[in-house]
């Protein structure tokens, strides 16, 4: 496409979101219109339209796939997408990103000075030490072992289970990346500016079966072949090795695994991104296996021999896409011997797996320690410099600092109270996050309609959560620079759902946000003040109220209670809560109407603050955040549906297959086009194939 019409589309988006916002109304406050008059002039979204042109809006119908268009194109959509749930708060309200810093100890070399993308500063068996463990102390203030390079890390919560296959939160992901090996996976480049995908537990790159080369070169099958080589299983000390009768690792444990966890219907092989089940890569008729409908035999999951399986998707693939679904520690195999004789007691504790990573887990004392040793058997060992790594468990952020100041942990992450203190320290790194952290939304309203959607709870929802205004009204109150630069100190002010992390064509490596098109979202959200208007929240609060007082939901002389949750142990997350108690209470006073807002903020713990209020509609607003494919940004829309597809949505009380985006894009035939989409439309053709009907997704 060409750079007009890029344009165009971004003066199209922010004219029609207008109108679908309301910020255009003539009965508007002024200051909402200034916000959108102020974003527009700041971006200068319109300057460069050299020629009027006018398109007829066209609601689409017919068959279509994304997953493979021009990067143009694909990221249009997405930005159309984004643009959309921010407008709408339908995806809730972005406060901040996980950006932070970190600490390193002198002893720790690191791969590369700069941070890049994907690798970071590279995973803790990139990396090496310059000193042994006899030069520095232990978790028991005792020094190590000469000859022994161990490095020494701490995480704040026990291991909540050790089947990758249930994993929840990215604590225990963090744990598992350390002792399960992956069919690819991420290494750098060989300058190390950048990453490739290489081999690990795989033996080769995944091979095509009737491939067919698109007009854009790319070559895509729905078939592919993946070859593993031959490894060995590594075994905690105290495992019941009576058990085992195999001690080989090859294409059969793959197979086995895939095919038990879909009977099991585990999480990771169901839901949660990435899964055999997801729209943007799913296997052929697994989901309908999951279902019962078919038998598995017609599951897309062959074994071929011992040392190959095939895989057969649903729709087409690239090798990129393989590779990339393939790069993680979820698609590797458990133990099917210790699961046989053991049941439901596989992966409940570190004696009852089997390792295959870089290390495996030789001591665990709850609460304190982890030992991790190096594993001999691991795929890549011999790229390997440390000899294990020892993770202790440390609650409390303050307290884990405290013994990186020790001389305990080779890396610790700054905490907001030190920030001041160790801003100039030597071993100081920025890593940017991959998680925008957002204020999620009970927006059901009324107890008759949380009882339609989830019949077993108890929560009764408050009323204004579901009010448009009063959501644009939140928004607009938060000063996110504030909350992040004074408040949490560690973190980055954002007004986007999508951080500096993502990418949506992964193979071409450009950041979303840096794309034309990425840089349009928000324009009419005030992106130089990072979306905080005071006026503009006073406004929308007041113009809640008209609607809501004037049909009796309130009346003169109401509080408004709010309850807002957020992570418990973390003195940070505490002191978010006071500031968003502070502005809330400051902009949702109104004279006009004498109704104030009281917002209670509220510790909960991980994960329950997911499993039993969020995700169980048992809240009002609450904190929240779920990383997503970070190489494929466009499989994470899908956690922002309104049906819970993906297995992690947060918003309630949404709609999001109204056809009411508007998107202007070349089509196949090289015309260009306006025409309306649903967010679910968009989010499936984006991935895979989808049938669209008056812009909006067909639902089978």
């Amino acid at each position: 496409m060409k750079i007009r019409n890029l344009r165009l589309y971004s003066a199209l988006l922010v004219t029609s979101l207008i109108m679908l916002t309301g910020c255009g109304d003539s009965t508007e406050v002024a200051t909402a219109s200034e916000t959108v008059k102020e974003a527009q002039k700041e971006t200068k979204a319109t300057e460069s339209v050299t020629e009027e042109v006018k398109l007829e809006v066209t609601y689409p119908t017919g068959t279509y796939n994304f997953r493979f268009a021009d990067s143009d194109t694909r990221h249009i959509f997405m930005a159309a997408a984004e643009d959309y749930m921010l407008n709408t708060q339908k995806g809730g309200i972005p406060l901040y990103s996980n950006a932070g810093y970190g600490l390193y100890a002198s002893r720790v070399q690191l791969p590369v000075d700069e941070y890049i993308p994907v690798m970071g500063f590279g995973s803790v068996w990139d990396r090496t030490l310059s000193a042994d463990d006899s030069t520095v102390l232990m978790e028991d203030g005792k020094p190590g072992k000469a000859g022994e390079y161990t490095y020494r890390s701490s995480f704040s919560t026990n291991p909540q289970t050790w089947n990758q296959w249930l994993y929840e939160g990215s604590t225990d992901a963090d744990y598992m990346t350390n002792y399960y090996g992956k069919p690819y996976s991420f290494e750098y480049n060989a300058d190390k500016t950048g990453y490739e995908v290489m081999p690990s537990m795989a033996s080769e790159l995944p091979i095509p079966v009737n491939p067919t080369t698109l007009d854009s070169g790319k070559i895509v099958a729905k078939t592919w072949q993946i070859k593993f080589k031959d490894l060995e299983w590594k075994f905690n000390q105290d495992t019941d090795m009576s058990l085992i009768k195999d001690t080989k690792i090859n294409a059969v444990d793959f197979y086995e695994t895939y095919k038990l966890a879909l009977e099991n219907k585990w999480m990771r092989a169901v839901s949660g991104g990435g899964d055999f089940c997801a729209t943007d890569i799913a296997v052929l008729n697994a989901q309908e296996f999951v279902d019962g409908l078919v038998p598995w035999e017609e599951v897309g999951i062959k074994l071929i021999d011992d040392n190959t399986i095939e895989i057969t998707y649903a729709g087409e693939q690239s090798a990129w896409n393989v590779k990339y679904n393939f790069a993680s520690f979820t698609k590797s195999p458990i133990n099917m011997d210790l699961y046989n004789a053991l049941g439901e007691e596989y992966g409940t504790s570190e004696t009852t797996i089997g390792y295959h990573g870089p290390a495996y887990v030789e001591y665990y004392e709850p609460d304190k320690l982890i030992r991790l040793k190096k594993n001999e058997l691991y795929s890549d060992a011999d790229k390997i410099m440390m000899t294990g790594m020892n993770i202790t468990v440390i609650a409390d952020t303050e307290m884990a600092f405290e013994e990186f100041k020790a001389g305990k942990l080779d890396y610790k992450g700054l905490p907001a109270t030190q920030y001041d203190e160790f801003k100039n320290h030597p071993g100081l790194k920025t890593i940017p996050g991959s998680t925008v952290f957002r204020m999620v939304i009970n927006g059901l309203g009324t107890r008759e309609a949380q009882v339609a959607k989830f019949p077993d709870g108890t929560w009764t929802p408050e009323p204004i959560l579901a009010n448009t205004d009063f959501k644009q009204a939140m928004f607009f109150a938060i000063d996110r620079n504030k909350l992040a630069k004074d408040v949490m100190k560690t973190v980055e002010p954002t007004t986007y759902l999508f951080s500096k992390a993502y990418v949506v064509e992964a193979e071409e490596g450009i950041a979303y946000r840096d794309t034309e098109q990425g840089k349009s979202v928000g324009l009419n959200l005030s992106p130089s003040t990072y979306g905080y208007n005071l006026d503009a929240a006073k406004a929308y609060f007041d113009k809640a109220l008209d609607t809501l007082v004037a049909d009796g939901t309130y009346k003169s002389g109401d509080e408004i209670k709010i309850e807002f949750y957020f992570f418990s142990g973390s003195e940070t997350q505490a002191l978010m809560g006071d500031y968003l108690k502070g502005a809330f209470e400051a902009a949702f006073n109104s004279a006009k109407h004498n109704i104030k807002v009281v917002f209670e903020p509220s510790a909960k713990d991980f994960p329950g603050i997911y499993d039993d209020h969020m995700q169980a509609g048992e809240f009002d607003l609450s904190i929240g955040g779920i990383g997503g494919s970070t190489l494929d940004a466009a499989s994470f829309l899908d956690n922002f549906v309104d049906d819970n597809r993906g297995g992690f949505t947060l918003n309630w009380g949404i709609d999001t297959n109204i056809a009411e985006i508007p998107v202007t894009y070349t089509n196949n035939d090289g015309e260009l086009v306006s025409e309306m989409w649903s967010y679910n439309a968009i989010t499936s053709a984006l991935n895979a194939e989808t049938e669209i009907l008056e812009g909006r997704e067909v639902i089978k």
